[in-house]
């Protein structure tokens, strides 16, 4: 058996999911979670070899009752922690083990009285030589959970042992790392790991927090089972991110001469049949049945454009046409598949299509590759890699059956990234089923590969709409078309923002851009004025002018992310003045800056998207 002893100002924990196919049953108690102040943690990994140790279960309450003692520590809380080991024992003995050493723990003892401890048909007795009493918590076993604990830093705050050898080890630390016979433990960097952040299963290996547990801990989204998976609600604080991208996009492309529509989130089968979405893509879609009629949500917004487009005729001077929406898609994504803000079942894609003459296609696709690059500039997306994906002939049910049409548009879309100088890699049979696409890849925290904007060459739907404009001839010709996003579905890309960045949005991005709090209550009215003003000059502000210590409005501010922190005290009341501190728990506060100031600053950063 291995335990880690960490000695803490709190713990609190909540089960999430099954671990096991066959967990504890657990109590509405613990499902809501639990929080336990002035705590000794027993991290606890029951191994395989303690199966044969009939002794195990005395050991362990021996080793917690020292290590309790040793710190005066009266609130126990056993916690199940397999990543101690890789030789773990079964489930139901492991579970059993806690379970007896969390009965005996909770006994209250006095002089001459003994402990017994059974396993099996083994007795074992510890006589003990002091009045002592726990409170023991035990955490639900065979769950992901999530917990949260501060450690309180002392030499005595973080210890390792191995239990059930030949004799009990206290390991030891030697140059950063915690060291028995047995094995070398990098118990270090684990305590630094558990006492500075909350570990869960929604956790890479470094500990990087998933955009699932930033949007749980920062209030951002919600995801119900009643409502249905893939299918995110969004705070108030949530969808001031989604809303503060949405205008960003919209006001930047129409700069770009975007012209902006507005289209149903359904249309009868005759539509996608004649896209072909029916025929290649009926199995992502959902089908919805109104009386003898058959429609489905919309999977894109490409044949909803197109049939505004040919909804008059169109001359040569009036391309390129450049439509744009913001459009709520649905895809009938596999339950599988679904994974936070990452794949949705109903998501908000940023979408547009390009409608212009063949001599303008070169273009008009080295236009959007300078939007992309723009948009990835400003939010500070990195790490991005492009892919030319490719049809497979052989493939007859996903792609238009038209061999020639689709060598000849593939080798068009390669001339033009080969003239941009655009390094890819080539992927057959990733393509869209009407033409070849430029797909912008990324990986997340877990190191899975995904696309975050794409662009897309048509050779297809403009013949099946019967596409045409008027040419100088007076002939009529059939537009080449680019389907492409710019900032991609809205929830991913908020998903790539909140990973990379842990939370710490820039200031135009955060859901709350200050937060106001006072010292003490004698200074609540000059607070007041301070948060009149900045919301007069429409920043997001909060305040936090509760009976608290000032640190704990410093502590919760920062869990929150919350970019800049200004106080009002005594000094700041008199003075006209506030403290302000940005956020990050090394950047130190400034004191006597005038409000005039930090809001030239504040507006500045976040006009100009800093």
């Amino acid at each position: 058996m291995k335990i880690l002893s960490l000695h803490c100002d709190y713990i609190k924990f909540k089960p999430l999911k099954k671990a096991l196919k066959n967990p504890q049953e657990i109590s509405k108690e613990d499902e809501k979670g639990h929080e336990v102040k002035e705590p000794l943690v027993i991290l606890t990994a029951v191994e395989k070899s303690d199966e044969s140790n009939k002794n195990i279960i005395s050991e362990y309450v021996k080793n917690v009752k020292e290590l309790a003692s040793q710190v005066k520590a009266e609130n126990i809380v056993l916690y199940p922690y397999a990543h101690l080991s890789s030789s773990l024992s079964n489930p139901d003995f492991a579970l059993k083990v806690l379970e007896d050493a969390e009965k005996e723990l909770n006994k209250e003892f006095r002089d001459g009285n003994s402990l017994s401890l059974k396993l099996g048909d083994k007795k074992e007795t510890t006589n003990l030589s002091k009045k002592e009493k726990f409170k023991v918590v035990r955490a639900p076993f065979g769950y992901y959970k999530e917990f949260e604990l501060k450690c309180k830093g002392h030499p005595l705050s973080e210890l390792s042992r191995v239990i059930g050898t030949s004799e009990m080890k206290e390991v030891k630390s030697v140059g950063g790392k915690v060291v028995s016979k047995e094995e070398e433990v990098d118990v270090a960097e684990l305590v630094k790991r558990l006492t500075k952040v909350k570990m869960s299963a929604d956790r890479n290996k470094d500990g990087l927090k998933s955009n699932v547990e930033l949007g749980r801990d920062l209030d951002l989204y919600v995801v119900n089972e009643v409502v249905g998976s893939g299918l995110p609600l969004f705070t108030p604080r949530g969808t001031t991110i989604k809303r503060e991208l949405e205008r960003f996009i919209v006001d930047e492309e129409l700069k770009r001469d975007y012209q902006y529509t507005s289209t149903p989130i359904m249309a009868k089968s005759d539509l996608y049949k004649i896209s072909g979405h029916w025929q290649h893509y009926q199995d992502s879609m959902f089908i919805l049945q109104v009386g003898n009629e058959t429609f489905a949500l919309r999977p894109m917004t490409c044949p909803f454009q197109f049939v505004i487009y040919k909804s008059k005729p169109r001359s040569y001077k009036e391309l390129p046409i450049k439509y744009a929406e913001i459009s709520n898609l649905f895809r009938n994504e596999k339950s599988g598949e679904l994974m936070g803000l990452t794949r949705l079942r109903q998501f908000t894609l940023a979408d547009a299509h390009i409608l212009c003459t063949p001599k303008q296609l070169e273009d008009e696709f080295k236009k959007v590759i300078d939007l992309i690059n723009y948009v990835t500039k400003t939010l500070k997306i990195e790490g991005l890699w492009y892919r030319f994906s490719k049809w497979d002939p052989k493939n007859k049910e996903k792609y238009v059956d038209n061999p020639k049409a689709w060598e000849e548009t593939q080798r068009s879309m390669k001339n033009i990234l080969d003239k941009l100088k655009i390094k890819y890699v080539e992927a057959e049979n990733e393509a869209a089923f009407y033409g070849p696409k430029l797909d912008i890849q990324y990986k997340n925290i877990f190191g899975k590969e995904d696309t975050l904007i794409t662009v897309q060459i048509d050779f297809a739907l403009p013949e099946k709409f019967d596409l045409t404009y008027v040419d100088e001839n007076n002939e009529k010709k059939r537009p080449m078309i680019i389907h492409r996003s710019s900032i991609g579905c809205l929830e991913r890309t908020m998903a790539y923002l909140l990973e990379k960045t842990q939370g710490n949005l820039p200031t135009w991005l955060s859901p709350t851009q200050v937060r106001v709090i006072t010292f003490t209550d004698r200074n609540l009215k000059a607070a007041e004025k301070v948060f009149a003003k900045l919301r007069e000059t429409g920043i997001r502000v909060d305040s936090d002018f509760g009976a608290t210590t000032v640190n704990d409005k410093v502590r919760s501010a920062e869990l929150m992310k919350i970019p800049y922190l200004i106080t009002i005290g005594d000094k700041e009341e008199e003075k006209g003045t506030i403290a302000l501190k940005k956020r990050g728990m090394n950047e130190k506060p400034k004191f006597g800056v005038k409000l005039d100031d930090f809001l030239k600053e504040i507006l500045e950063e976040i006009r100009e998207r800093k």
